[in-house]
């Protein structure tokens, strides 16, 4: 197994017909690891960051890529750490499903030569810090098994649960599986949408629709939640050129899934998703909250839905968050979770002692769950 290093944009865009072949091979795939979403993603978000894609031959054939990137981050105020992450995280994107693209037939032989060449080829790193990868995936397995035989420390961070519902062949037969209340609230707020002056659900199909439409799905964002978190997407000039660009990809290979409510000839709601194989992904939404007593938010939900298994998806994913509302539709659940690899020195021990200072605080605040903490402490890491 031969490894070439990727470290230049030119070189990155050499390896998109490998990338796509191999995407089109690698079992569990998501959008986040396709060539749309991570050369896009690069696009927007690479300045101040260096390539570090691992790519994998055997025979001269790519069998496998690793995309990560390297980047410096100050922390603890006054030091600067060296960080090893996977390509398309960072910013203020939110991907999940994340880790290498691979040939079935040869998945461990390749997570074993990432994995090697990491450790001894890849230099300049203090910190690799790989989030959202299947707990069952070959990386982490390979990863765990180095465990015992690497100077610095390997250590699992908080899984993310993610909520799904494998999906019935018609929309009756969905219906009948929820609960007789829930059944009942979902056919009353529908029937309660679709009385109001020239209310239909819509979907966008053409690509000159796609950029009047992106900015009013932003628009309903922020309005749904304006003072509601500190984290509002669709802000940042980086996340707005990247998702309008992946939105034109998109619907260009027939994946993208963009539908709204209207009455009144306005757009009160919009849900953005996309199709990945015989899979429905709910990426983001919202909606006017001028109209909440029409429940715009839910009724659309189910109108997505309906359509997902009218195109026969058999499964609709949730993506990373384990919310209340999103339990509304479906039960399911699967983990993901991430590893940081940690080089002997001054960073790790600095690392070392904050964690331990916060678990003590955390274990002094009896009131707050222990899980909540530790997602906390997770998803805002000193370093970042």
């Amino acid at each position: 197994m031969q490894i070439e290093l990727i470290t230049t944009t030119p070189a990155f865009d050499a390896l998109e017909p490998e990338w796509r072949a191999i995407e089109g091979l690698t079992p569990r795939n998501s959008l986040f690891l396709s060539w749309d979403w991570q050369r896009l993603w690069w696009s927007q978000y690479g300045a101040g960051r260096q390539l570090q894609i691992l790519v994998a031959r055997s025979g001269g054939q790519a069998v496998g890529i690793l995309p990560l990137y390297l980047e410096t981050h100050r922390a603890f105020k006054i030091l600067r750490v060296r960080k090893l992450r996977p390509l398309g995280s960072g910013g203020d994107t939110a991907p999940d499903d994340l880790g290498m693209l691979f040939d079935p037939a040869h998945e461990q032989a390749v997570a074993r030569a990432f994995v090697d060449h990491v450790l001894n080829n890849v230099f300049g790193w203090q910190l690799l810090d790989l989030v959202d990868l299947p707990a069952d995936s070959a990386l982490v397995t390979c990863w765990t098994q180095q465990s015992t035989q690497i100077s610095g420390s390997i250590e699992r961070t908080p899984v993310n649960r993610i909520i799904y519902g494998d999906l019935p062949p018609d929309w009756e037969r969905y219906r009948k599986g929820l609960s007789r209340n829930r059944r009942e609230v979902l056919g009353r707020k529908r029937r309660k949408f679709e009385a109001q002056p020239e209310a239909r659900f819509f979907q966008i199909q053409q690509d000159a629709q796609i950029d009047w439409a992106f900015e009013r799905l932003a628009e309903l964002h922020r309005l749904r939640w304006q003072g509601r978190t500190e984290e509002l997407s669709f802000t940042s000039p980086q996340y707005l050129e990247f998702h309008r660009a992946l939105m034109h990809a998109l619907l260009a290979q027939g994946r993208l899934r963009l539908y709204g409510l209207e009455m009144n000839g306005q757009t009160i709601a919009m849900f953005y998703g996309f199709r990945h194989g015989a899979t429905l992904y709910y990426f983001q939404a919202g909606f006017d909250p001028q109209h909440l007593a029409l429940s715009p938010g839910e009724v659309l939900m189910g109108y997505v839905i309906e359509a997902a298994i009218g195109e026969r998806c058999t499964r609709f994913d949730m993506l990373k968050g384990d919310y209340d509302h999103k339990r509304h539709y479906f039960q399911q659940t699967r983990e993901t979770l991430g590893l940081r690899v940690h080089r002997p020195g001054l960073i790790h021990w600095l690392y070392r002692v904050k964690a331990r200072f916060a678990a003590n605080r955390a274990a002094a605040e009896p009131t707050e769950d222990m899980d909540v903490v530790e997602t906390k402490l997770t998803a805002h890491p000193v370093a970042e």
